[in-house]
């Protein structure tokens, strides 16, 4: 005589088995995200860092100095004619930029003779900078 066995579906240890796996990827998913989204804001910040010294080199060429605002956005107001679009930190905001602009020197006696711009990269704010060229 033949017994039948009604036993239809999974056992705990398979369940845990399938549940930590499941886990597992989902957490190399997430963190691959993150750095993935790190990394472009990052570039993204370079990008910004260099177009404004771009701008500020175009502004030195028309104006013979550069401008001597302390302010990242008092610089951007005062070379203003010289970009379509005001770069900001993709997690700041026009209120907090956080990009600084630091004027050096003397050209004259309202304008610098150079500049020293910076961001913070993520994740461990280490400075990006660059100077005048």
């Amino acid at each position: 005589m033949k017994i039948k066995n009604n036993n239809h579906g999974f056992s705990m240890i398979e369940i845990l088995v399938v549940s930590t796996i499941m886990i597992i990827l989902t957490t190399i998913a997430l963190v691959s995200y993150r750095q993935a989204t790190q990394s472009s804001r990052n570039a993204k910040r370079k990008s910004d860092i260099l177009s404004v010294q771009q701008q500020l080199v175009l502004y030195r060429s028309d104006n013979g100095c550069y401008p001597a605002d302390v302010t990242y956005l008092a610089m951007l107001t005062t070379i203003d004619g010289y970009t379509n679009e005001i770069p900001f930190d993709p997690l700041g905001s026009e209120a907090n930029p956080l990009y600084t602009y630091v004027p050096s020197g003397t050209c004259n006696t309202t304008e610098a003779s150079g500049f020293t711009l910076e961001a913070a990269l993520e994740p461990d704010d280490t400075a990006y900078s660059v100077q005048n060229p």
